[in-house]
């Protein structure tokens, strides 16, 4: 998948799956990973701190694991909108590719 696609297809589904809940970030690589095999850990991690860097999510430290503190993520505001703005952009992509013909 193009790089350009890829990454905003991936910020999407990053901020799809913390708007269910409040996520740490293993278990979001984890489920990420298992549906995107060819992106590596540094490549979430580095989703995870632009999204919090740009305040489309927050993030918090949670209690030790038997390892590090894990940090927690949950969406803001701005995240829902930027959401809601990704699916409606994703939608308007899949209609127009299928009016083409292109097949799933």
């Amino acid at each position: 998948m193009d790089g350009q696609m890829k990454k905003g297809v991936l910020e999407m589904c990053v901020l799809f799956e913390i708007s269910k809940r409040e996520v740490y970030g293993y278990e979001l690589l984890k489920t990420i990973g298992g549906l995107f095999p060819e992106i590596d850990r540094s490549t979430v991690y580095g989703v995870l701190r632009r999204l919090n860097a740009d305040g489309k999510t927050e993030s918090r430290k949670g209690s030790v694991s038997g390892g590090p503190p894990r940090k927690y993520y949950r969406i803001t505001e701005k995240g829902q909108a930027a959401l809601r703005n990704s699916i409606r952009e994703w939608h308007l992509l899949r209609n127009a590719a299928a009016q083409l013909g292109i097949p799933e």
